[in-house]
């Protein structure tokens, strides 16, 4: 668990070690313009620490701009991380952070109980969730992320 926010150089380093799952990525119309989450190919953890300290879960790009959201349109870089207790997500590009998600919210699953599907869009909003854990073909922890 970490005490402070990312900084955008911090993400941008991470971001240059990512890869992306292109095959799960998911898109969808909000407001007639488009939105695309790819997410991020996260490396065997040795404790959920790890993710707690932060890493990069995908790229959401967006056409919106001047929306509900404080998130401007492009392509942005995800990053969790538990901060003081709380999970929060942080959108990045160009060096800066963008966007703090309004609301990030993180579950594990049994092993076996919930397969690692596409992403998906709730029509609620701005929010997507997206398994960050896998394990062969299961989810052993997702996320939602609302900006």
């Amino acid at each position: 668990m970490r005490k402070e926010k990312p900084t955008g150089k911090e993400i941008t380093e991470k971001s240059k070690k990512v890869k992306l799952i292109e095959k799960q990525a998911a898109d969808t119309e909000i407001k007639g313009k488009k939105v695309k989450f790819t997410p991020a190919e996260i490396p065997p953890l040795n404790s959920l620490e790890e993710l707690e300290d932060g890493q990069i879960v995908g790229v959401l790009e967006n056409e919106l701009e001047g929306d509900e959201t404080k998130l401007p349109s492009g392509k942005h870089n995800i990053f969790i991380a538990k901060i003081n207790g709380e999970w929060q997500a942080f959108a990045e590009s160009d060096g800066e952070i963008k966007a703090e998600a309004a609301k990030t919210s993180f579950k594990r699953h049994y092993f076996g109980d919930h397969k690692a599907e596409k992403p998906k869009f709730h029509s609620e909003g701005w929010c997507i969730t997206f398994c960050i854990l896998r394990f062969w073909i299961f989810c052993i922890g997702s996320a939602t992320v609302c900006f």
